[in-house]
């Protein structure tokens, strides 16, 4: 899948070249520095340490099927 997402403007673009699934959410920008690893985003890397060890701790909770 291709995506060409821009700041400016209103509209964007996506190309799937196979069945998929989107989940699209929009909202105001935050203006905050992002940093993403794995499936987590938060704004320091700190924050990011934290989330990995909250997760291994199972204080996420449980995703159901």
């Amino acid at each position: 899948m291709e995506t060409s997402l821009e700041r400016e403007g209103d509209s964007f673009t996506l190309t799937a070249h196979s069945d998929s699934k989107i989940l699209f959410l929009g909202g105001e920008p935050i203006h905050e520095p992002i940093i993403g690893y794995g499936p987590f985003v938060m704004n320091t890397e700190k924050e990011i340490r934290q989330a990995f060890l909250d997760f291994e701790q199972g204080k996420m909770g449980r995703i159901s099927r």
